[in-house]
């Protein structure tokens, strides 16, 4: 056996990655950037989104809306300062201001104080926007609706990019949601999504070739000829200099499909949905002998 389905942190990917060289594993785990841009594991593919894809989903939004000046919470952690140097790189991508950064290290219980210390919290110049990043939900969820100015809340909680919700229903998802739920009873998140199109690229690979050979996978995958129907509206094929699967990034509330990026009006020489994240000219990786 030497197809792997992950779902683990960076770190752990890449210890399985140095001890399994021969096998071909599909991160459905981490969003960590540096797995697409400096790490470079060459037995791995990702169909999880990146943090970056995430954000510059929201970026591409944003400036559609033309909420341009925003007001940046950011958590203790070290994954919140990495989805908050994703929202940096995108608010400077897209034309955006970060009017003030703010970081939230109180420890107090938020459900009983959030009405009186967040509105205070949320004071600042002038903005459009609060955009929150929170991975872990220590307090980006008492955000909405405290905010010193009337603003939207975006980011990791509020109108959130992620790879998959409970709110996608077109193009056939419906049918995958309502199965995924039969099966789990529960609803299908974007790790669970990410896992199933680990499988579902394996198997499409694997009908085509006649073999199950990882390193011919790996090379058909990256060659681009592996098209892929996930539910989202277009074929999906995964990125030749870093394994990443391209795909578009639905923009939910808890109840509600707002958005999919990338949005109109972005465009891209060779695919839209290279205006997500890295692309080949921003990354170090080239998986595929020919993009060197």
């Amino acid at each position: 056996l030497r197809l792997f389905v992950i779902n683990a942190p960076a770190a752990s990917l890449r210890q399985l990655a140095e001890a399994l060289p021969d096998s071909l594993l599909i991160n459905a785990g981490s969003a960590a950037d540096e797995l697409r841009t400096d790490l470079c594991l060459p037995n791995v593919l990702h169909t999880l989104p990146s943090r970056s894809m995430l954000a510059d989903a929201l970026g591409q939004f944003l400036s559609v809306r033309r909420w341009n000046r925003w007001l940046l919470i950011t958590g203790p952690t070290a994954e919140d300062q990495a989805y908050a140097e994703a929202l940096k790189r995108a608010a400077k991508r897209f034309g955006h201001k970060i009017v003030e950064e703010k970081t939230w290290s109180f420890d107090n219980d938020q459900r009983r104080s959030a009405q009186a210390e967040m509105p205070l919290f949320t004071q600042a110049r002038e903005y459009d926007v609060v955009v929150v990043a929170d991975e872990r939900g220590d307090f980006g969820e008492y955000v909405p609706y405290h905010t010193w100015l009337p603003r939207p809340v975006v980011g990791t909680q509020g109108l959130t990019p992620t790879g998959w919700h409970k709110t996608v229903e077109t193009y056939g998802a419906a049918q995958l949601q309502k199965r995924f739920e039969a099966h789990a009873d529960r609803w299908m998140n974007d790790r669970d999504f990410a896992a199933w199109m680990g499988v579902r690229s394996l198997a499409a690979a694997v009908t085509k070739l006649g073999e199950a050979d990882p390193q011919v996978i790996r090379q058909l995958s990256l060659s681009e000829e592996l098209p892929l129907d996930g539910f989202k509206g277009r074929k999906l094929t995964f990125r030749p200099w870093n394994g990443q699967l391209r795909q578009p990034i639905p923009l939910v509330h808890p109840r509600g499909l707002v958005s999919n990026s990338p949005q109109d009006g972005f465009l891209h020489p060779s695919s839209e949905l290279d205006t997500l994240g890295f692309d080949a000219p921003e990354s170090r990786c080239r998986l595929r002998e020919d993009q060197s």
